[in-house]
C-alpha cells in the first residue's frame, strides 16, 4: 500500500507540473515571497545562481520581442528630390532599428505640391504616420485642426518623448495648444526670422547701390529701375506662394515696411492685430494699409519689375534665381544676417541680405513649421518615439538634414561642413537646402561652410532671448465658424493672387472687400474677437 501511495502521489505531481506548464491563460507568472511558506535558498548559493540563470518568468519583453513598427514621414524640399534618398533612409533605420525598434520612410516632395500630397493622402487613406505643416494653404495646422486631421499628442508625448519636452521651450508648445491639447510640435529652429529682402550680390554691385540705404518701398523702387538698367532681360523681383509678401508684412502709405500679429493664421490670414490697436481684430483686407501694400505691388508690377506670370506659379522665389532669370525677393530669413548663405547655397548665386524689421516670436511663427501626427496614422507611437529622435539625436537630425559624412559632405577643420571635392548641390545626391528650421531640432545641425563655427549657439542665443508676441499662446478655434471660414477661404483664393502678385490695383482691394463681406467676414471677425478678450481674460 505505501508503494501504491507513493505511485499515486508522484503521478499527481507530474499530471499537475504538465498542467501548469500548458496554462497559457494567466497574464502574470505567480509570485514567490517569503510569505508564501516556501523554503529560499541561502543568498549566493548555488541555487540561488541556478534560478536566476534560467528564471526568465518575471523578464519583461524586449523590443526585439516585438514587431518591428514602420512608419511613413511626409515634408518638403525647396530643392528637388535628392537621388540617394534610400541611401540616407537605411543609415537613419540602421540607427532607429536599435533604439526604437522602428524602420522610417521618407517621403520628399516639392513645396509646391505639398499641400496637394498631404490632402491625397488623408482623404484615399494612404499610409502617413509623420508630418510638417505648412505655412498657409489646406496643409497648414489651423486648417488641419479645425478639419480634426491631426491626432492629439498630449499623452503621447509624455510617454515617448519626455526628452522632446524638455528640450522645447514651454511657452513654444502653447502655440500648437488648442483647448489644453498639443496637436503638434513646432520646429525647434530659427524662429527669429526678420523680413528681409534677398538679392544676387553680382548684379547688386552692378547698380552701384549701397544695400545699407534700402530702407523703405521708394528706396526698392530705383533699385528695381537700376537692375533693369543693368540687364534688361532679369526680373527684379520674383516671389513665391503667389505673391510677393508674406504673412505678417505689409507695407505703409509711405512705403515702410511693417509686421502685424496674425494671431497664429498662415499667408491668407484674414485677421490681423495692427501695430497701436492693442488687442482689436480687424478684417486685415479692409485695412488701409492692405490697400497700400497692393498699391505698391501694383505699381512695380506696372513699371514692369515684377514676375508677371506669379499670380499662376506655385515655384519658389529661390528657384527663379537659380534659373538665372529673377535678381530678388521678400523673405522672413532664418539664420539672421547668416540666412543669405545657405540661401547662396541654394541659389548657386552669392545673395546679400538687406533686413527691413525686426524679429518677433509670434503664434504664426510657431503654427508655421510644426511635426504633427495625422487623424489616420496607424503607427502614433512609434511616429512620437521617431520624433524624439529628430529633436534629441544628433546623428539622425544631421542623417536627415544633410544626408552622410563623406558621401554627400565633408567636414573642415574648423567644424564646418562642404561639398565633396567636385561636388555641388545638383550634384552630391543629397541637398535639401538648408532646412534646419523645419527639421525637429535645428540648433543640433551641422554648419555650411562660409558660416561661423558656432552659428547654431548664436542662433539659440537669439531665440531664446527673443521678442514674443503678446498673444503668444492664444489658439483660433474655427469650429463655431467652420462654414463661414470656408465660404471666406474661398474668395480669398480666387482673388489674392491677382492681389499679391501686382496684377490688380486698389480696385481690386474693393472687389475682395464687398465679397469677404457677403460670405460674413465681419461674423467670423467678431467671433475670433470675442475668443481673444477670453483668453486675455483667463491668461491675465
Amino acid at each position: 500500500m505505501k508503494r501504491i501511495t507513493s505511485l499515486f502521489i508522484v503521478l499527481i505531481l507530474i499530471l499537475s507540473s504538465l498542467t501548469a506548464c500548458g496554462n497559457s491563460e494567466s497574464s502574470e507568472p505567480p509570485q514567490t515571497t517569503a510569505a508564501s511558506g516556501e523554503t529560499k535558498a541561502p543568498s549566493g548559493s548555488d541555487a540561488t545562481q541556478d534560478a536566476s540563470a534560467t528564471d526568465t518568468t518575471d523578464a519583461e519583453p524586449s523590443d526585439e520581442d516585438e514587431d518591428l513598427a514602420e512608419i511613413n514621414i511626409l515634408f518638403w524640399t525647396l530643392n528637388t528630390v535628392p537621388g540617394d534618398l534610400e541611401m540616407v533612409e537605411e543609415a537613419i533605420n540602421e540607427i532607429t532599428r536599435e533604439k526604437i525598434n522602428t524602420e522610417i520612410h521618407l517621403q520628399i516632395v516639392d513645396m509646391g505640391s505639398y499641400a496637394q500630397q498631404v490632402n491625397l493622402a488623408i482623404s484615399s487613406g494612404e499610409k502617413l504616420d509623420l508630418m510638417v505643416t505648412l505655412p498657409g494653404d489646406t496643409a497648414h495646422f489651423n486648417a488641419m485642426t479645425s478639419q480634426n486631421q491631426l491626432q492629439g499628442l498630449s499623452e503621447l508625448l509624455e510617454e515617448y518623448a519626455p526628452e522632446l519636452m524638455e528640450t522645447v521651450p514651454e511657452q513654444w508648445f502653447a502655440g500648437t495648444t488648442v483647448d489644453g491639447e498639443i496637436y503638434s510640435v513646432t520646429s525647434l529652429g530659427d524662429k527669429a526670422t526678420p523680413l528681409c529682402f534677398i538679392c544676387r550680390t553680382d548684379i547688386l554691385e552692378e547698380t552701384g547701390i549701397d544695400p545699407a540705404t534700402l530702407k523703405n518701398a521708394n528706396d526698392f523702387t530705383d533699385l528695381f529701375a537700376k537692375v533693369k538698367e543693368v540687364d534688361p532681360t532679369i526680373i527684379p523681383l520674383c516671389g513665391g506662394n503667389r505673391g510677393f509678401l508674406t504673412s505678417p508684412y505689409m507695407i505703409d502709405a509711405d512705403g515702410n515696411f511693417f509686421s502685424y500679429d496674425g494671431l497664429g493664421e498662415g499667408n491668407n490670414s484674414i485677421i490681423a492685430v495692427m501695430p497701436g490697436d492693442g488687442s482689436t481684430i480687424s478684417d486685415r483686407y479692409e485695412t488701409e494699409e492692405y490697400k497700400s501694400t497692393t498699391n505698391w505691388v501694383h505699381n512695380w508690377y506696372e513699371a514692369g519689375y515684377v514676375d508677371k506670370d506669379l499670380a499662376n506659379k506655385d515655384d519658389t522665389a529661390e528657384s527663379a534665381v537659380q534659373m538665372g532669370t529673377a535678381f530678388g525677393f521678400f523673405k522672413m530669413v532664418s539664420g539672421g544676417e547668416y540666412g543669405a548663405v545657405a540661401i547662396s547655397q541654394s541659389t548657386g548665386y552669392d545673395m546679400t541680405a538687406v533686413f527691413l524689421d525686426d524679429a518677433v516670436i509670434t503664434t504664426g511663427l510657431i503654427r508655421k513649421f510644426s511635426w504633427a501626427v495625422p487623424q489616420g496614422a496607424t503607427e502614433p507611437e512609434a511616429a512620437v518615439k521617431f520624433l524624439n529622435l529628430l529633436y534629441t539625436d544628433e546623428e539622425v537630425l544631421n542623417l536627415m538634414t544633410w544626408g552622410i559624412e563623406d558621401v554627400h559632405y565633408r567636414t573642415l577643420e574648423d567644424g564646418t561642413i562642404d561639398f565633396l571635392e567636385g561636388q555641388d548641390a545638383s550634384s552630391c545626391g543629397y541637398f535639401l537646402g538648408d532646412c534646419t528650421a523645419i527639421l525637429g531640432n535645428g540648433f543640433l545641425a551641422k554648419v555650411r561652410a562660409g558660416q561661423p563655427a558656432d552659428l547654431r549657439e548664436q542662433l539659440y542665443e537669439l531665440n531664446m532671448n527673443a521678442k514674443v508676441s503678446d498673444f503668444l499662446g492664444f489658439g483660433i478655434d474655427n469650429g463655431p465658424v467652420e462654414n463661414t471660414l470656408t465660404a471666406l477661404t474661398n474668395v480669398i483664393n480666387e482673388l489674392r493672387p491677382m492681389l499679391a502678385s501686382g496684377v490688380s490695383g486698389e480696385d481690386g482691394v474693393d472687389q475682395l472687400v464687398a465679397k469677404l463681406k457677403g460670405a460674413d467676414v465681419d461674423a467670423y471677425v467678431a467671433t475670433m474677437q470675442q475668443q481673444l478678450d477670453d483668453w486675455i481674460a483667463a491668461n491675465k
